[in-house]
Formats: C-alpha cells, sequence, structure tokens
C-alpha cells in the first residue's frame, strides 16, 4: 500500500479536523453556559441571604441570652430596649414641655453619664435587660399562682388595637411601623408574645400593689407622716421658667463658632436670664398680674403656674427647685437656677390636707395634630378643635339619651375615649388628689358645688396654649368622694414606692440575664 493511500485511509477513518473543532467549540460554549448558570444562581442565591439578612429574618430568631433559664431571643430583646428608649424620650419631651421648648433628642451613642461615660445606648440596655427580668419574674409568679391569659384577653386586645391605630395614623404600613417603634429585628410574632406575657405581668404586678396598699394601717400612716411632713403637706404656689436666651454655635455660613465665644455668650445668657427672674419676683410679689409677667416677658405658658397646688411629694421639676420650696414661708419667694435658665417661684401656703381625695371617670377625644418637618408637634388647626368638639358632644347627646348612669358613662368611655390609661376601666380615676391632673379638669372636679352625678360639659385642654402634652375635650363625671384623706393617699403611695422597689429588686434577682454577642445587635 502506497504511503498516499496508507494516508487516504487514516483520513477516511479518522475523526474530520472541521466536526473535532466544531465540537470542541461547542463543548466549550456548554461549559460555559453551565458555569454562568452555577454563578448566575450563587450570584441570585447571595443576593437573596443579604437581602433577608439585612431585613433581620435571621437576627431576630437568634438567641441574645437567657432570661431565668429560658430563651431571651434578639427580637425580644429588641422589644424591651426600644420600649425603654421610647419611655426615656416621652420623659425628656414631658420635662422640657413643662420649661416650653422642644428638647434635641440624643443619639444612642451619645454620653449620657460624663463621669461613668455610659452612653443612652447602655443605658437603654441596662433598663431593658432589668425590665425583661422584672417581667419574666412576674409571669412566673402570675402563672404559679393561677392567672391565665384569659383574664388579660381585653387588655390585649386593646394593646394590639392601640398599636394598629398608631401604625394607622402614623402613615406606616404595620410592620414598617413596628420597625420604627421596637427596631429592625422585631417580629410580629415576638410582638404578640411580650405583649401577652407583658399584660399578664402587668396584672400580678396591679393586684400585688393593691394588696400593698390595702394592708397599710393607720399606725403606719402616721408614723410616716411624723417623719415625713415636708412631702405630705399641700403646697400653693406660683412658679415662673425663664428659659436663657438661645445661643448660636454656628454662624449664617454654617461655620462653627470656637468654644470660647460660645461659652462666654452662654454666660451672658444665663447672666440675663436671671436679671429677668429678679425682675419678675419683685413685680409678682408687688402686686403684678400673672398674665401680665407672662406677656411682659415672654415666656411660655406652659412653662409657668398660677397658685398651683401639688403635695409636696408631686413637687419635681426634675426636683429643681422642690428644696428651696421646702425652705419658703407663705409669701416669700425665691430665685433658683437651672441648667439653661431660672425659676422663680413664690409660696402662697402650705398646710396638712385632711380632705377627701375624690373619684370620677373621664372621656378624652383628642384634636387632630400634625407634625412639622422637624418632627414637633403642630397644635390643632381650628377645623381640627371643631371636629374633635363634634365628637364629644355626640358622646355626651348619646349619654344624654340613654339612663345616664355611671355605668352608661363607663361604657361609652371604653367605646370612645383616646385616653389610653383609662379606656378599659370605663374611665374610672381614683383617689384624685389636687395637682394630680390639668388644672382645667381639677377646677370642675374640686368645685365646692359638685355632687355626685354630675357630669361637665366639654373642656378643652391646650386650646390657649403654646404647646401642650395633648389636645382635646374631656368628659367627666363625678363619682364622689373616696373618703380617704389626701395626705393619707400620698403617705400610702410613698409606703408603696419603696415596698415594691424592694419587691422588684427581689424579683429581677429571681430571673437574672445572661446575654451573648448577639446581644450586640441591638441599638
Amino acid at each position: 500500500m502506497s504511503a498516499s493511500r496508507e494516508k487516504k485511509q487514516r483520513q477516511d477513518i479518522g475523526p474530520d479536523p472541521k466536526a473535532v473543532k466544531a465540537q470542541k467549540e461547542q463543548a466549550d460554549r456548554k461549559r460555559k453556559t453551565i458555569i454562568y448558570t452555577v454563578i448566575a444562581v450563587v450570584v441570585v442565591v447571595a443576593v437573596a441571604a443579604l437581602l433577608i439578612w439585612s431585613s433581620g429574618f435571621f437576627q431576630s430568631r437568634m438567641t441574645a441570652g437567657t432570661v431565668g433559664g429560658e430563651k431571651l431571643s434578639v427580637a425580644d430583646l429588641s422589644y424591651y430596649y426600644y420600649s425603654a428608649r421610647a419611655d426615656y424620650l416621652d420623659y425628656l419631651y414631658y420635662i422640657y414641655s413643662m420649661m416650653g421648648s422642644s428638647p434635641t433628642l440624643p443619639a444612642d451613642t451619645d454620653v449620657m453619664d460624663e463621669e461613668s461615660g455610659q452612653t443612652y445606648g447602655e443605658f437603654y440596655m441596662e433598663t431593658a435587660l432589668d425590665n425583661a427580668s422584672f417581667s419574666a419574674a412576674l409571669y412566673n409568679e402570675a402563672v404559679a399562682n393561677g392567672y391565665s391569659l384569659n383574664d388579660v384577653k381585653d387588655d390585649i386586645d386593646g394593646q394590639m388595637q392601640q398599636i394598629k391605630d398608631s401604625a394607622s395614623s402614623s402613615g406606616y404600613g404595620y410592620g414598617a411601623y413596628l420597625k420604627a417603634a421596637y427596631g429592625t429585628y422585631i417580629t410580629r410574632g415576638a410582638l404578640k408574645a411580650q405583649v401577652e406575657r407583658e399584660a399578664l405581668a402587668n396584672k400580678y404586678y396591679a393586684d400585688h400593689r393593691q394588696e400593698l396598699l390595702d394592708g397599710y394601717s393607720q399606725e403606719q400612716l402616721d408614723a410616716y407622716l411624723a417623719e415625713h411632713h415636708d412631702d405630705l403637706d399641700t403646697f400653693e404656689y406660683s412658679v415662673f421658667y425663664v428659659a436663657a436666651p438661645t445661643v448660636e454655635t454656628e454662624d449664617e455660613d454654617g461655620n462653627k463658632i470656637d468654644e470660647e465665644t460660645v461659652n462666654k455668650q452662654k454666660e451672658e445668657a444665663m447672666e440675663q436670664a436671671e436679671t429677668d427672674a429678679e425682675a419678675i419676683l419683685t413685680d409678682y410679689t408687688t402686686g403684678s398680674e400673672f398674665d401680665y409677667i407672662v406677656e411682659e416677658y415672654g415666656l411660655t405658658e406652659t412653662s409657668c403656674q398660677d397658685h398651683t397646688t401639688n403635695v409636696g411629694s408631686n413637687i419635681n421639676a426634675a426636683y429643681v427647685y422642690h428644696d428651696k420650696l421646702m425652705e419658703l414661708k407663705e409669701g416669700e419667694g425665691a430665685v433658683v437656677e437651672a441648667t439653661s435658665g431660672y425659676y422663680v417661684i413664690v409660696l402662697h401656703s402650705r398646710a396638712l390636707d385632711t380632705s377627701s381625695t375624690r373619684n370620677a371617670r373621664h372621656i378624652l377625644i383628642n384634636a387632630e395634630t400634625t407634625t412639622d418637618e422637624n418632627g414637633s408637634t403642630v397644635a390643632p388647626t381650628e377645623d381640627a378643635w371643631n371636629a374633635a368638639l363634634e365628637k364629644i358632644q355626640a358622646v355626651k347627646a348619646e349619654y344624654e339619651s340613654g339612663d345616664k348612669t355611671e355605668d352608661s358613662f363607663a361604657a361609652l368611655a371604653n367605646k370612645y375615649s383616646d385616653d389610653g390609661g383609662s379606656n378599659t376601666n370605663g374611665g374610672l380615676y381614683e383617689d384624685i388628689e389636687k395637682g394630680a391632673f390639668v388644672s382645667e379638669f381639677e377646677d370642675w372636679l374640686y368645685d365646692d358645688a359638685r355632687q355626685s352625678g354630675d357630669v361637665s360639659e366639654p373642656i378643652a385642654h391646650g386650646k390657649d396654649a403654646e404647646s401642650s402634652n395633648y389636645y382635646g375635650y374631656h368628659l367627666i363625671y363625678y363619682v364622689g368622694e373616696s373618703g380617704k384623706a389626701v395626705w393619707e393617699d400620698s403617705a400610702k403611695t410613698a409606703l408603696v414606692t419603696d415596698d415594691i422597689n424592694t419587691w422588684r429588686t427581689d424579683m429581677i434577682a429571681k430571673c437574672p440575664v445572661v446575654t451573648n454577642d448577639n446581644a450586640k445587635l441591638i441599638g
């Protein structure tokens, strides 16, 4: 066989080079397709996992530690952390509103205590852990003593409905609202579980507290009076708050002003406030009218009170002027320095109040408010006030058209009242002493002509104020005197506060909290 023929035969029986090349290219394309497909799947899975992680799905189900030996999830801890945070910020709003200003809310990373270096976030976490521990101990005691969720079903339903209503009025979807209110890692299931546990714990707490209150003897009350007379006397006094002028820390171009200049301006601002405070004290004690002084010195109405009445233990204003007021004699006044201004206080009278506290039922209809671009509350418009008035007049008309009993008023309070503190117990407030409620409420309640069964006309609160904790109309049903002297009720409150604090410490010790690194996800 010739070489040429042999070559030809090899060509005939071997693969065609062009076919081989085509097959190789096809295989390469197929391999690349598989690789790209695998890569695409991996990317999709990775993106999905990242999205799920960012949503907090995995983290919320992680264990952040234990409380009393039971699992404490990240979602559970988030509930307690953000509840503690909200409570403290509400307290700040209250204190600043008393001074007629709005607070600058601190960041969680800001230092709260310069001496220890504790941040606000660390404070919130410390409070959250204590609350989680106390709540768990209360829940365990409640279950051990035969309490069940059926006992607090209405409270649970009311609390869940209130959360849903808040979400609706805020403009958020329900899920988005929960994350805004309770943190990224909250889940609907965790929230519901905590609301249920808290409701049962709160019932056990309230029952125990009432048991303590009912158990104090007259000898104990008299002994407390002998030792704490200042805390039990009723004081009638007037107070003005003079805020120091605001000092800018940046110029018109947004550049920071040097610290020495700012501090000097702050000193001058405080000196001006002190000068005004001294002048106000002179004016008021020599006969100038309260309203004239408020207008003349440009004070805010919410930071000033004329002839207000309070039991000594209730006089706080963060206790800035409490001690000084205790020292004054009737008719005397003083100027007391505060953090960013001065208080002017004048004592009119003080005495042990032996009159009876009073019981009442109450319906509140809020006037709708809005918020500005800074998130501050904007007072209701005239239309909003009119809408609230129309609604409360309709509530009263419904009461008048019925049997006009205390029970029927209570039913209306549960049905219509915006007062979260009483709209599940028929609007009932017991043992009301002077100074505990807003003046509009108490002026009607403590009228000498008041008779059991009286129902007020709609009473506006906040309508003429520059700022307020709330705006709306009250409808009040006077139940009658409680039969308890004001000072005795105050003594019981003081005694039970001490006893509850000791009890709380003991209960927390029963359910210690142990956290792990996952707790750092919160805050």
